[in-house]
């Protein structure tokens, strides 16, 4: 299909790098890190917002398009103009997650293509009064839109943007499993190990032994490589930051906890097992 061949050569647009880099900079010193940007990642939430905004301004606008064809110009231009109102936030969230991508370059130049949009030129055409203008201009923004659409799509389904990366793993062992001596482990550094096939990270602190999830939930990111702050373990990619106690979110990117495990020290070896943790333990601020 035409529109795969058009996505795989975006993909492949090294010339989007640099504006991509430009954009992302600017997102990234106008919203850094913290309680802010964790807002519009969705930490709180426990998966994006981004997807949940988007069903608003594209409701509005497919609306507008309708009204257009029944001839009721007040009511589409209050809704164009609702939906413009409505994309603010919507393009915010996006963009919030996508300056979080870090170097992985063929999302980052498709969600830069992917954030256009023509709906402002035709509620201002409206408003002056060029409601034929303001019509024509919809329909080419519907059409950016479900360009735009199909992109999003390609994020989220073929690139894993904003997808669990342990969603699909298989929560293991069930019964305690011995995966090495508790001498091995110094205080506040992490250490990878595994048990029933499954990466699991283990930290030491005042005493007591942490264990969850190797693979970040936000990208991948090998959390055995990152640092402990507090009471956390940060990822080395993008920085998220998740809690030792409860392997939940404590700062974004990530907006979905890791894997927990119960954690056991016997005749000097470490035992693990895997336990689910309640989503109000998980997503607990």
């Amino acid at each position: 299909m035409w529109w795969s061949v058009l996505t795989g050569k975006i993909e492949q647009a090294k010339v989007l790098d640099p504006p991509s880099d430009v954009v992302s900079g600017v997102v990234n010193t106008v919203l850094p890190g913290g309680p802010v940007k964790d807002l519009l990642h969705g930490t709180w939430l426990g998966h994006p917002v981004h997807p949940l905004l988007i069903a608003v301004p594209i409701g509005l606008w497919t609306g507008t398009s309708l009204l257009d064809l029944l001839g009721e110009r007040s009511a589409a231009r209050r809704t164009v103009g609702a939906g413009v109102l409505a994309a603010v936030p919507t393009v915010i969230t996006g963009y919030a997650d996508w300056s979080e991508l870090g170097q992985a370059r063929k999302p980052k130049r498709v969600g830069l293509v992917h954030a256009a949009a023509l709906y402002a030129a035709s509620w201002k055409a409206r408003r002056r009064g060029d409601h034929t203008r303001g019509a024509v201009l919809a329909l080419v923004g519907a059409g950016a839109m479900s360009v735009g659409g199909y992109l999003g799509g390609h994020l989220a389904y073929s690139q894993a943007v904003g997808v669990n990366r342990n969603a699909d793993i298989r929560l293991a062992p069930k019964d305690w499993t011995d995966v090495g001596a508790a001498e091995d482990l110094d205080e506040g550094v992490p250490s990878r190990v595994v048990a029933a096939r499954q990466p699991v990270v283990l930290v030491r602190r005042g005493g007591t032994v942490h264990a969850m999830g190797a693979t970040c939930s936000h990208w991948g990111g090998p959390l055995d490589e990152g640092d402990v702050d507090g009471d956390c373990l940060v990822c080395p990619w993008h920085g998220s930051a998740f809690r030792l106690a409860d392997a939940g979110v404590a700062r974004g990117p990530a907006t979905y906890p890791q894997p927990l495990y119960d954690v056991r020290v016997v005749d000097g070896r470490v035992q693990v097992r895997a336990r689910a943790v309640a989503p109000q333990a998980a997503l607990r601020p």
